[in-house]
Order: structure tokens, then C-alpha cells, then sequence
């Protein structure tokens, strides 16, 4: 039968014995996965059309097996393994980074898409101090948070504060390719910070945390990473040729060709939950697409997007991660309502994540920067312990 708790087939062992003779004489192929994919399993089973190896990492329909005469025990459990946070973060005020950002773009490729090298991507509004106020509070059992940057830190931070680590973009890329202004890029080095955990959050400073969460809103209670797929198709995007879309294209055509199943659905913008071996199995099986993902100055056509997309997928078909519903709002600084979405969201109860997403350029978002500044003290009125006493 289908559990909509795990998202799997769940079945007795003997009748399992019973199923797979019968698989067999379907023409269907099953394999063993290396590990159980749910907590109370004995054993987790890929169903594929096409013939798997002995311990493959699952391509198929996942069949999780139970002892007899037990009713499966739902994934009900928390993880209580350590769980760190990892936040990317530019200063685009910086005059040594505009420097190097400056020149970088004049030499850019000219056919690259016009939003991989606008400025606009890398304009501040202060979400970050806000998203940690907003993780404190919400999030008190994150073990350590990672905050990567271009040699950079914000002015307001407690540098030394015991659970924060600032992390040099120079020790997790070569310098060969830095500067870096490619978030695709950056996203990929983050499994090769010095100390990560095995299960960490990436969390974009654009992600907030509405009301307190628990770990197993991101990991099941034998530690698979959950992940939250969008209505929205990528296919469908008003424009396809967008790096976020080129790259979602990308990933597609990986798991395609090595697993022959993907997803066109694009990932919500929220905070994702990733095994850090799961980044590593990445590197084994694609690592001419991510070095060349890495190279890249500028966010380019063929890049991959790993935290985001690609690691959801793998974990799935790994049985090391499956779909969940994620209370969940997005709000588009851009849009023309922007401020009529910022007071609803205000007025309701709030959700257990929104993100405040920038896609239009921004010559078009300077009068937002009230509204924007409102929301967040609004929301979000105390000091986090990160934050300098001595500033306002």
C-alpha cells in the first residue's frame, strides 16, 4: 500500500517474498537500496522497468519493508542528529569587491543573460541580520552557523559570537577562480567547508522564518533531507533562457540520462535541507559539470545548481530524501503590489518560511526600500545574540 507519511510503498516481508516472484514475472527488476529509507523498516526495495545492480542507488519505486504481523510505525520521530546553517552573503558596497566586480563584468562573455551580471542581484536590503534574528528565534536547536562571503563581514556582526564561523570564499574555491560573483558556483564548494556537519540547512539571506520549526520539518527521523517542490514548471517560466532556468534544464538532463527519471517542477525558495554526502556523490558522478560550474565568473548557461536542485533529485533517487509540504510564502520585491502582499502577510498567520525574492532589476525596486524596511522591523523587532550592541 502508499503511505502518505513516507511517501513509499510499504509491505510485509513475506508478502514481499510473494511480490517480488511476481515482479519477476512482470518483467520488472528489484534491488536492494544500501540502507532503510524509513525509520522502522528492515529492509528498502527500487522497483525498475530496467535492470539495477545489487545496492544501486535507487532509480525506481521505493518499497519499504516491515517485519510481519507489524503495522508500519509512521516516521513520526524527530532527528536529533546536529543540524548546521549555511548563508551565502556579498557587501556589494564594498569598494575592493565593486573593484573586482567591475572588471569581471567588463570582460564577461556578452551573450551571457543579462541578469547574471546585474547589480541588482547583489544588492543588500539588511535581509541577512534579519533572517538570523528570525532563525534564532525560531530555529534555537541549529548547531552552528557557516556565513560565506568574498573576505567580508557585516559591519553589525559579532565576529567571535562561538556559533558563528566566517568562511573565505578562498577556503572552499582555488584561485584559479576567484573572484567569484556566480552563486551557482559558490553553492557547489559548500559540502568542502572545514567542519559542516553531515545534515546542514543553505539558507539564501532572502529566506525567512515565519514561527518555530522543528528538525523534522526538514529531516525524517532517519535523517533524509525533505525537500518542497513548486507548482511552478521551469519549462513553463516566461523566461526560459533565466540562469535559474538554465540551470534547473541542466540538472534535468543529468538525472535523466544516469537515472531516467527527473522533475520539470521547479523547488521552492526556502531553506534546504542537504546531506553533505549527497554533495559528494554529486562530485563522483558529475565532476566535469561541476568544475565547469565553478569556473564561471558570472552565472552561465551550462551551470548546475546543487543545493537548490541537483541534491534534492539525487537524495530521491538515493532514497536519502523524499517531497514534503512546506507552509510557505513568496513575495516578489518587484512586483507592483509588493506592498499590499508585505501587509497581508503582516496581518495573517504567519508561515513557517517566506522569502522576499528580487527578480526585477534595481532601478525598479528603489521604492520598495520603506515597505521593505518596515516588514522587517516590524516582524522582527529584538536584536538576534549575533548582532553588536553598540549599533542601531
Amino acid at each position: 500500500m502508499w503511505d502518505e507519511n513516507s511517501c513509499r510503498f510499504v509491505i510485509g516481508r513475506e508478502a514481499w517474498n510473494l511480490l517480488q516472484s511476481e515482479l519477476r514475472d512482470n518483467g520488472l527488476f528489484s534491488a536492494q537500496l544500501a540502507e532503510a529509507g524509513s525509520y522502522s523498516a528492515t529492509a528498502s526495495w527500487s522497483v525498475s522497468a530496467t535492470p539495477l545492480e545489487s545496492g544501486v542507488l535507487g532509480a525506481g519505486a521505493i518499497w519499504n519493508v516491515f517485519p510481519n504481523a507489524t503495522d508500519p510505525i509512521h516516521d513520526v520521530m524527530d532527528h536529533v542528529g546536529p543540524v548546521d546553517a549555511v548563508y551565502t552573503w556579498v557587501n556589494s558596497a564594498d569598494p575592493s569587491w565593486r573593484t573586482d566586480y567591475e572588471h569581471a563584468k567588463a570582460e564577461a562573455d556578452s551573450n551571457l543573460n543579462s541578469s547574471s551580471t546585474d547589480p541588482g542581484r547583489f544588492v543588500s536590503h539588511d535581509e541577512l541580520k534579519f533572517s538570523l534574528r528570525s532563525l534564532e528565534l525560531n530555529l534555537p536547536w541549529i548547531n552552528h552557523i557557516y556565513l560565506v562571503t568574498a573576505g567580508q563581514a557585516p559591519s553589525w556582526l559579532v565576529e567571535e559570537h562561538p556559533k558563528i564561523t566566517i568562511v573565505d570564499h578562498s577556503e572552499i574555491l582555488d584561485a584559479a577562480c576567484l573572484p567569484t560573483f556566480n552563486s551557482h558556483a559558490i553553492e557547489a564548494r559548500l559540502s568542502f567547508i572545514p567542519g559542516l556537519s553531515e545534515r546542514f540547512l543553505y539558507i539564501n539571506d532572502d529566506v525567512f522564518f515565519g514561527r518555530p520549526v522543528s528538525p523534522n520539518v526538514f529531516y525524517g527521523p532517519a535523517g533524509q533531507a525533505k525537500f518542497s517542490l513548486s507548482r511552478g514548471h521551469f519549462m513553463d517560466a516566461d523566461e526560459v533562457d533565466l540562469p535559474v532556468n538554465s540551470a534547473a534544464k541542466n540538472n534535468q538532463s543529468l538525472m535523466s540520462s544516469t537515472y531516467h527519471r527527473t522533475t520539470s517542477r521547479k523547488f521552492k525558495h526556502v531553506a534546504h535541507p542537504q546531506l553533505r554526502s549527497i554533495h559528494e556523490l554529486a562530485y563522483k558522478q558529475y565532476p566535469e559539470e561541476l568544475a565547469r560550474t565553478v569556473e564561471h565568473q558570472f552565472r552561465h548557461p551550462t551551470d548546475i545548481s546543487l543545493p537548490s536542485s541537483l541534491a534534492h533529485q539525487l537524495a530521491a533517487r538515493s532514497a536519502k530524501g523524499y517531497p514534503t509540504e512546506i507552509d510557505y510564502a513568496y513575495l516578489d520585491i518587484g512586483d507592483s503590489d509588493f506592498a499590499l502582499q508585505a501587509l497581508r502577510l503582516t496581518r495573517g498567520v504567519l508561515p513557517q518560511m517566506f522569502c522576499l525574492n528580487e527578480i526585477r532589476q534595481a532601478s525598479e525596486v528603489q521604492q520598495q526600500e520603506r515597505v521593505i524596511k518596515n516588514l522587517f522591523q516590524s516582524m522582527y523587532p529584538y536584536r538576534s545574540s549575533f548582532e553588536k550592541l553598540n549599533l542601531v
